[in-house]
């Protein structure tokens, strides 16, 4: 990485969670630039035609309300086998450009970052920049908004080694019709899941950690 792309990076108030499966590295971050003190972002509203809930009734997962004051989470609604392809983490691609003026604040907004921001607002949903995945090759997965984001972006934290931490993200090459190749990220089973169990992964120490910084 660049010199100046690992200082800028060291800028920002973010978390992290290293994945490395088959030999790809992505990370998952927190990027609220949120002052301390402020109030966080209202959630958001979640269209029964959104595509969060397409891909949740078709991959068997049920949005709901999560226990212990979580918010949104997602439930399995049939059985699963340990090691079974849950679903796939989809949401908006963005580049390092867009994010740098959307989430990180570090350039100014262009037209087409108000017109993205309006239209988020226009249709209530979040932006915080918590639902970013970075894919590396100036690739970022956004999945804060649930008209493009699959459900996988519900799922909440499980300490490891904790019963409750069920399901791991793998990244995984895969090949399009016309040859192309591109990284994508998918849920998978750690263990076998009970019918109407929630779904949930370890997010990372750095995310509490930074979490608890700014509190």
């Amino acid at each position: 990485m660049p010199l100046m792309r690992l200082l800028l990076l060291c800028s920002i108030l973010h978390i992290s969670l290293l994945l490395v499966v088959e030999g790809f590295a992505v990370t998952r971050k927190n990027t609220n630039t949120q002052k301390h003190g402020q109030p966080s972002q209202t959630r958001p509203v979640i269209p029964k035609n959104s595509f969060a809930n397409l891909s949740a009734r078709k991959d068997g997962i049920d949005i709901c309300p999560a226990p212990n004051g979580k918010g949104l989470g997602a439930f399995s609604t049939v059985a699963i086998a340990k090691g079974d392809v849950l679903g796939e983490y989809i949401g908006e691609t963005l580049n390092t450009k867009e994010v740098e003026g959307r989430y990180w604040n570090l350039r100014k907004e262009n037209k087409h970052d108000r017109k993205w921001r309006n239209s988020r607002k226009r249709r209530n949903q979040g932006i915080s920049g918590d639902y970013l995945f970075d894919m590396g090759n100036d690739l970022f997965i956004d999945a804060e908004d649930t008209d493009v984001s699959s459900w996988c972006r519900f799922a909440n934290h499980a300490d490891p080694g904790n019963n409750d931490c069920n399901v791991e993200v793998r990244a995984r090459k895969d090949m399009s019709e016309n040859g192309d190749q591109s990284l994508h990220l998918y849920f998978i089973a750690l263990v076998d899941i009970e019918k109407g169990v929630e779904l949930q992964y370890d997010y990372g120490e750095d995310y509490w950690n930074d979490k608890n910084f700014n509190n």
